[in-house]
């Protein structure tokens, strides 16, 4: 069978091309925002798969975050493509395979080690994200992909880089590599990127220089001037809560937010639970109601540029309270207290290591932070600066725990 890729060319980034016949072991894409780095990694999956049988496995740190990164870039492709006639897309366990030579796509969590070892003849792996792994979940990952292929056998590994003592600096940035193809790209690399963004981008080049270098010209180094620079990464909430809430922060193009918020003495135990783009307020409340139903029963702190939302999800059911808006007051009402994330909240981790102070043109640190990641963090301080705690919060925990499933 003849497949017709030649109208591929048109949404690929001409700086990525020249990748899509690149064999070597690990192909590291890394660099600043915006830079489609992500997007082409997914684009030379799918054209491998219909050129070769492939076994391709799609890792995060985090399985349910897959569903509405990857797995819905890739079946986006597939559609804008026209090729969905080759492919059969299995929704529920996120797998694709090719119907023309019987290519297999998994997608999967490297929080669920168990199930990556299960999964024999992998030829190709591609690590979303990669910052947010260990060595130790690299390794186990590599290890995995072995034995005698008629493929070459790649490791795709996109990502933007934070801190000069990550260890991906020291395994693939540190000395001469084998076997190693590594691009660094920017946002001025994506002739597909939207000129707003890039605006948005650019005005960092004034607000904060340190910050414009490491996230938007994907610099190695550590940013400073963070708002919150010292939490816990946890296992999962505790039980004994004094009170627990939660905070909604409203988006659309940008993530919408929900954050629960457990109160205890002077610590804060803080999970992401909602955390995605495109979704009308029908659709977060649908989404809500069946993936953490108990969440109705909760006090909720909302974001309030938009009543008519409010009203929505009060007609829905839920218990809206229009949030405090003051974001230094809000910013400092959470700094009284010891933070604790669940190791879960990946957007939220990642938008707490990458939320710092705007400067002056001088580098002098403002008193107002960068508009950039805070959807989660906004969600956590309406929580925060908005409750006021009931006169018998333990009603709040006898009401939550009861439910369930609920963490």
């Amino acid at each position: 069978m003849i497949i017709d890729l030649s109208g591929i060319a048109k949404v690929v980034n001409p700086i990525y091309y020249p990748l899509f016949e690149n064999t070597s072991r690990y192909l590291i894409l890394y660099g600043g925002a915006g830079s489609g780095k992500s997007k082409f990694a997914g684009q030379k999956i799918l054209v491998q798969c219909l050129l070769q049988k492939h076994k391709v496995l799609v890792v995060r740190k985090v399985a349910n975050t897959l569903r509405h990164s990857c797995f819905s870039l890739l079946c986006g492709y597939i559609y804008e493509w026209g090729v969905q006639d080759y492919f059969k897309i299995n929704k529920s366990d996120m797998q694709i395979t090719c119907l023309i030579n019987g290519s297999i796509i998994l997608f999967k969590g490297i929080d669920d080690p168990e199930k990556i070892k299960s999964i024999d003849g992998i030829t190709s792996i591609w690590i979303e994200e990669a910052s947010e792994l260990t060595l130790e979940d690299f390794t186990q990952l590599d290890l995995r992909l072995r034995g005698i292929s008629k493929v070459s056998k790649q490791i795709i590994i996109s990502f933007n880089p934070i801190s000069a003592e990550h260890w991906l600096k020291k395994r693939f940035f540190e000395g001469k590599q084998k076997d190693t193809t590594i691009l660094k790209t920017t946002y001025l690399d994506n002739q597909f990127l939207d000129a707003k963004y890039k605006e948005v981008l650019e005005s960092l080049k004034n607000t904060n220089p340190s910050y414009y270098q490491v996230y938007c010209l994907g610099e190695w180094g550590v940013l400073d001037g963070l708002v919150y620079e010292k939490y816990k990464v946890i296992d999962t909430m505790p039980e004994d809560l004094e009170l627990l809430v939660y905070g909604v922060d409203f988006g659309f193009n940008h993530p919408s937010a929900v954050v629960l918020v457990g109160f205890n003495y002077d610590e804060l135990y803080i999970k992401e639970v909602f955390y995605k783009t495109q979704f009308t307020s029908a659709k977060m409340i649908e989404h809500l109601k069946h993936h953490h139903h108990y969440i109705t029963k909760l006090t909720g702190f909302f974001e309030s540029a938009e009543p008519d939302k409010l009203q929505e999800f009060r007609e829905a059911g839920f218990i809206v309270n229009a949030a405090k808006k003051s974001i230094i007051d809000g910013i400092n009402a959470v700094k009284k207290y010891r933070l604790n994330i669940t190791k879960d909240s990946t957007n939220l981790l990642k938008e707490i290591t990458n939320y710092t102070w705007a400067k002056d043109k001088q580098g002098k640190s403002l008193d107002l932070p960068i508009d950039a990641y805070n959807h989660a963090l906004d969600a956590l301080r309406y929580a925060v600066y908005s409750c006021i705690k009931p006169v018998a919060p333990q009603s709040y925990l006898q009401t939550y725990t009861r439910v369930e499933g609920a963490w």
